[in-house]
C-alpha cells in the first residue's frame, strides 16, 4: 500500500514576558501518514534541566482537550474522526519562571458523499449486505478507490447496558476502545459485501475510503446487533422502585414489585473510603454498615422477558452504628481516660448525644461508646 509522508519542520521565535528564557532554539517537527501524525519538539534550550514540556490536543468537535504522553519529546496521534483538532505544546523553565507554546492544527476531512447502508436478510438476521457509496467527484471506475469494512466484537460493548450501546459516539469508540486482535472478526475489500456472521451479538463495523493514489482515507463506524432486540418487546419498567428500613445500621432493602422477568444486581460504594464494597443479587436484601456515612445503591435491572436492561441509583446516609451507652463503661481504679476521639481520630472535648466516639484508657485499651440522651 502505497504511502504519502509529509514532513512539516515549524520554527517559532518564542515571546516571553521574562527576557531570561531564551526560546529561539525550539523547533517542532511533524510528520504524517494518513490519519497518523507525529510531532517531534527538539532544541539546544531542552538541555536545560529546569526545562520541562507538555503535549495536549483539542478536539474542536467535542471541545475536550487530552494530554498526549510523548517518548523522548516525541508523541503519535492517530485521528480517526473527522474534523478539526489543534495540537499544543507547552514549554516552561521552572527555575526561571517563564513558559511559551507551539501548536500546530490539523484537519480530518471526510470524503464527500461517504456512507455506509446495510440491510438484514428476511429469513436469517446473520446475513447482512453492506454498500459503500461512490465518493462525489470521482468516477466510478476510478481505480485509485479501495473500500473495506472491517469487524470487531468482544467484552468491551458486550458488558454495556443497552443505553450506553445506543449512545455510544463516534468520540467515545475511538478514545475508549483499543481495537485488540482478540476481538477482530473478519475484514472485507470490495465496495458491495453479501457477509454472514458466525454469532449473535453486538458488533463494531469500521467502514473505510481509502484513496491509495493520494494516500487520503475516511473512516466510519456503525454499531450492528446481529440478531438484536429490534422485534423483541419494549420494556416495562413500571415496577420498579426503590425502599429500605433500618433499626441503627441494619438496612432492608427492597427493589420495586416481582416480577419474574427482572432480575436485580445491586452495588453499594462508600463515598468515605471511596470503594464499591459490596454486590447484591435479590430484589429483597438485608445489608448491615460497618461505618456511618454516605453510601451509593446502584442497580442494575435486566429483563429478560424483553431483553433490556436498565439503571438507576439512590442514597443512604447511616448515622448509627450499636454502641454501648456510656454510662456502661466499665470503671477500674487502675485504668484512666487518657481522651476522647471521633472516627476518624481526631480529639474531641465534648461528646454529642448518638455519636459514636471513642475512647482511650491508659493501659492502651479502646472502646467505642455513645452518649445517651
Amino acid at each position: 500500500m502505497k504511502k504519502l509522508l509529509l514532513m512539516l519542520v515549524v520554527l517559532f521565535s518564542a515571546i516571553t514576558a521574562n527576557a531570561k528564557c531564551d526560546w529561539s532554539t525550539l523547533k517542532l517537527q511533524q510528520w504524517n501518514n494518513r490519519n497518523v501524525y507525529k510531532w517531534y519538539v527538539s532544541g539546544r534550550v531542552l538541555d536545560d534541566t529546569c526545562v520541562d514540556w507538555m503535549f495536549m490536543v483539542y478536539d474542536f468537535q467535542t471541545k475536550k482537550t487530552d494530554t498526549v504522553y510523548d517518548n523522548k519529546g516525541i508523541c503519535e496521534v492517530q485521528f480517526n474522526v473527522k474534523g478539526k483538532y489543534k495540537m499544543y505544546l507547552k514549554v516552561w523553565n521552572k527555575c526561571e519562571k517563564c513558559d511559551t507554546a507551539l501548536y500546530r492544527e490539523v484537519n480530518i476531512i471526510q470524503f464527500p458523499g461517504a456512507k455506509v447502508t446495510s440491510t438484514v436478510n428476511a429469513s436469517n438476521c446473520k446475513k447482512y449486505k453492506f454498500e459503500l457509496s461512490y465518493i462525489k467527484g470521482s468516477s466510478v471506475k476510478d481505480t485509485c478507490m479501495d473500500y473495506y469494512l472491517m469487524f470487531y466484537s468482544g467484552p468491551w460493548m458486550a458488558k454495556m447496558s443497552q443505553s450506553e450501546w445506543d449512545n455510544l459516539t463516534d468520540y467515545q469508540i475511538w478514545m475508549e476502545y483499543d481495537f485488540p486482535d482478540a476481538d477482530f472478526i473478519d475484514y472485507t475489500e470490495t465496495r458491495i459485501v453479501d457477509y454472514t456472521f458466525k454469532n449473535s451479538g453486538r458488533v463494531l463495523m469500521i467502514a473505510q475510503w481509502y484513496n491509495k493514489c493520494v494516500g487520503q482515507d475516511t473512516f466510519i463506524f456503525r454499531k450492528l446487533d446481529v440478531c438484536g432486540t429490534t422485534t423483541k418487546p419494549k420494556c416495562d419498567w413500571s415496577k420498579l422502585g426503590f425502599g429500605y428500613n433500618n433499626k441503627c445500621n441494619t438496612y432492608v432493602f427492597e427493589l420495586g414489585s416481582l416480577d419474574t422477568c427482572i432480575s436485580y444486581t445491586t452495588y453499594i460504594y462508600n463515598f468515605k473510603t471511596g470503594r464499591w464494597i459490596d454486590t447484591f443479587k435479590t430484589r429483597i436484601f438485608t445489608k448491615t454498615f460497618a461505618d456511618t456515612g454516605k453510601y451509593k445503591i446502584y442497580v442494575i435491572a435486566k429483563n429478560k422477558c424483553g431483553g433490556c436492561d436498565t439503571a438507576y441509583s439512590n442514597f443512604v446516609t447511616v448515622t448509627c452504628q450499636p454502641t454501648s451507652s456510656i454510662k456502661n463503661i466499665v470503671r477500674d481504679e487502675d485504668l484512666r481516660i487518657i481522651g476522647y476521639y471521633d472516627m476518624i481520630g481526631r480529639k474531641v472535648e465534648y461528646m454529642e448525644v448518638d455519636v459514636p466516639y471513642i475512647i482511650i484508657y491508659s493501659n492502651g485499651k479502646r472502646q467505642k461508646v455513645m452518649r445517651s440522651k
